[in-house]
């Protein structure tokens, strides 16, 4: 799946559906990922979520929909300051207009940073 500009910009990598369904993007911090403490920002993290949750459920879409988000639920489980973050998305449920997923962020010793729910609408374009 293409990335976008927005994703580009941050260097998210996607990485695309592994075998067991999950969709996984993952990054290699650097200081413009990081807060003033030093750790990587919040916002960067949700947006890795996002991106996983949300490719997982693109992935599964016939062509001319797509599926903004609608809401999100994070829980932040510790820091993380330097190497690789991956995020792996996943489709708990479906139905015809909404798609509820589940993902995580883990750090590149596997260790758990944060993990998230999320609704999304499917709509045409």
């Amino acid at each position: 799946m293409p990335a976008t500009e927005y994703t580009e910009h941050l260097d998210i990598i996607d990485v695309g559906v592994q075998e067991n369904g999950d969709y996984c993007v993952e990054i290699r911090l650097q200081p413009l990922h990081l807060s003033r403490a030093g750790l990587v920002h919040g916002g960067m993290v949700f947006t890795l979520l996002d991106a996983a949750m949300g490719r997982a459920v693109i992935h599964t879409l016939e062509p001319g929909f797509t599926s903004p988000t609608i809401e999100m639920k994070i829980n932040f489980f510790r820091p993380a300051d330097s190497g690789m973050l991956l995020a792996r998305g996943r489709i708990i449920n479906r139905s015809k207009q909404l798609c509820y997923a589940e993902g995580e962020v883990r750090s590149g010793a596997d260790k758990l940073i944060a993990r998230a729910t999320g609704t999304f609408f499917i709509k045409p374009l």
